[in-house]
Parts: structure tokens; sequence; C-alpha cells
């Protein structure tokens, strides 16, 4: 059963019951992307205030030049007895 076919079927039983329909598929896609992009650029704005460092442009607290690194354990060769 496709998409159409099933959302065809959903409308009819709901109006059986007085329900509102849902909305149609693929209509609410752009609202979401929307949302989505305007949240997300939002966080970058906010998370981008550390970054500066190595963009030119002043360094920030959030980015310590020269403090310490945080290495990662060796991966994958090692195992375990």
């Amino acid at each position: 059963m496709s998409i159409s076919e099933q959302y065809a079927m959903d409308v009819w039983r709901l109006r059986g019951h007085g329900v509102p329909e849902p909305p149609a598929p693929g209509t609410h896609e752009a609202r979401i992307l929307r949302a989505w992009w305007v949240a997300r650029k939002e966080a970058r704005k906010e998370l981008g205030k550390g970054r500066s460092a190595g963009r030119g442009g002043e360094p920030s607290s959030a980015a310590p030049v020269n403090g310490p690194v945080a290495h990662r354990p060796p991966r994958g060769s090692a195992r375990r007895a």
C-alpha cells in the first residue's frame, strides 16, 4: 500500500468518527526543515563564540591556546586475554 492510499484510508476512517484529518504527506516537511535550520543556526552562533581562535579572531576562554591536550587511547590492535 502506498503512502497516498494509506492517507486516503485514514482520512476516510477519521471522517466517519468526526475527528479532524491529519495533514497530507509532505505538507509539513518544509516547516520542520525550517525549524531545524533556525535551531541549528542559533546553536552554531552560540557555539561559535568559543571557536574564534582558529579563524583569525581573538582567542576565547573556551579554546585554550597553549593548554593541555586530551589524547585518545590507541585503537584497535590490543586484545584482551
